[in-house]
């Protein structure tokens, strides 16, 4: 339409041919795209993320806490996606963060649906996922099929959660009770995955989370891993675990 100033019907027709073709190829993409279809790559970059690989695949509950940096999300969505694609009993990942940020779990106050309401909370999964599919279409299209979904801890309560891999993350915002209402929902062919890191509480009372009680009380068993990073195994730029070295002295 170029340089025109006054818009005909013809033009206004076009634009409306053009949107709605637009709309519908971006709606055939998202119902085309298959997770069978998509590479997964689960590669560690030292031993502690395959211990944490290792925890994930063998067992129903896994902790894991340490600095940030180190690849715990990412390691747990990678090796979350490669399990989605390979055991057919699971069918969802569902994605869950503490939202110590604001009272009580409540988002209600916030405008929008519900992923609308989570979506600035959860944009650390988000980036991880992108980075994975290496496409923000394919993340938006399995979330829109509801291979991923997100949840405010609220919403956890009060279900049982079966054929699912469920990560929780900013789990050293969580109280023990909050803990055990989280790993009580836990069905057949369910798991958990908490991850976190001490040094980044933000509860007011900082002794009321549960993440290095539950770290110690878990251990490793038939049914549960703890998997402790420390800042050696940072995998981010060189300088943060200096820069987290001069802060904690």
């Amino acid at each position: 339409m170029g340089k025109k100033k006054n818009l005909t019907k013809d033009d206004l027709l076009d634009v409306s041919i053009y949107e709605s073709s637009k709309n519908n190829q971006t709606k055939n993409y998202k119902n085309r795209t298959r997770l069978l279809d998509i590479p997964i790559n689960v590669k560690c970059l030292n031993v502690k993320q395959k211990e944490l690989k290792k925890a994930i695949e063998g067992k129903q509950v896994v902790i894991s806490s340490g600095p940030a940096g180190t690849g715990k999300t990412y390691v747990s969505l990678l090796t979350a996606l490669h399990i989605l694609k390979t055991e057919p009993q699971y069918s969802k990942l569902i994605l869950v963060k503490s939202l110590q940020t604001i009272k009580g779990e409540d988002i209600g106050y916030l405008p929008g649906d519900l992923k609308e309401k989570m979506e600035p909370y959860m944009y650390s999964f988000k980036g991880n996922l992108d980075k994975i599919f290496e496409s923000s279409y394919v993340t938006s299209a399995l979330s829109e099929q509801g291979i991923i979904e997100v949840l405010p801890i609220a919403f956890v309560r009060g279900v049982t959660i079966d054929n699912a891999i469920v990560i929780i993350d900013e789990a050293q915002n969580i109280d023990m009770h909050t803990f055990k209402t989280i790993i009580t929902r836990i069905g057949s062919n369910c798991k958990m995955i908490f991850l976190g890191d001490v040094e980044q509480i933000d509860r007011k009372n900082k002794e009321e989370s549960c993440l290095e009680k539950v770290s110690k009380l878990f251990g490793d068993n038939e049914y549960a891993s703890t998997v402790n990073f420390t800042d050696d195994e940072s995998v981010r730029n060189p300088i943060i675990p200096k820069l987290l070295k001069i802060l904690n002295e």
